[in-house]
């Protein structure tokens, strides 16, 4: 890593750290300037990486964009905004998605396999926020956050396909984020989430930036379908 990615690093570092502070003090206008903000510099060191057809790069900043959008609606009050920021999120996971299937190069057993475990705590944990979100009246949150869950499950699979372990790894801390984050507003409250949802969203979003230019497609898995 260069000198400028690594200054961009630590400023994104500082930037997130920043935002903690800010949750902490409930200061509104830091929290305006460093939520999308810290996005906003992982953008900046997604701009400097170049080992990548530039249409992964482009959708990958795309994706962010959409992110720090979401990021101003969820600092908003209201299940309109909720509803708003979750679509921004929406588009930013089919965005990401997008830029995955660029790096798709078949289908192998080991793909197939790894809907295993996806499938399988996507639908527990929807199982849950089901009974959470009707318990709780908001039924008219249920939809969006089915179809969320749906969407951010392929964009893991879409990252096991592309072969990039750092996007993988970026996608699962990112439905981890989003986990904490559903789980809290809608089950039951968990001590300390608010703080561990920014961490882990921060740092899926500069794995899925990083993945622009850590990419080595993996070769060892028997592919059982291959595009033409």
């Amino acid at each position: 890593m260069d000198r400028k990615r690594m200054l961009l690093t630590a400023v994104i570092i500082l930037s997130g750290a920043g935002y903690l502070l800010a949750m902490a003090e409930q200061n509104m206008t830091m929290r305006w300037i460093l939520k999308p903000g810290t996005i906003v510099i992982i953008i900046g060191l997604a701009l400097t990486l170049r080992n990548s057809a530039k249409a992964y790069r482009n959708l990958v900043i795309a994706g962010l964009l959409l992110s720090a959008a979401g990021d101003c609606f969820l600092l908003l009050d209201g299940s309109k905004w909720f509803v708003l920021g979750l679509s921004s999120f929406l588009l930013a996971h089919l965005t990401y998605i997008a830029a995955f299937a660029t790096r798709w190069r078949g289908l192998s057993l080991y793909h197939l396999l790894a809907l295993i475990p996806i499938a399988t705590y996507s639908a527990w944990l929807l199982s849950e926020l089901r009974k959470g979100i009707y318990t709780g009246g908001s039924t008219g949150l249920w939809l969006p956050v089915l179809v969320y869950v749906i969407v951010i499950s392929a964009m893991i699979l879409g990252a096991v396909i592309s072969g990039s372990r750092v996007a993988m790894a970026g996608a699962v801390v990112f439905f981890v984020s989003d986990s904490l984050l559903a789980w809290n507003m809608f089950v039951s409250p968990i001590d300390g989430a608010t703080y561990a949802v920014m961490i882990t969203y921060y740092a899926a979003q500069f794995m899925i930036a990083m993945s622009i230019e850590n990419h080595k497609h993996s070769t060892n898995s028997v592919r059982i379908y291959k595009k033409a």
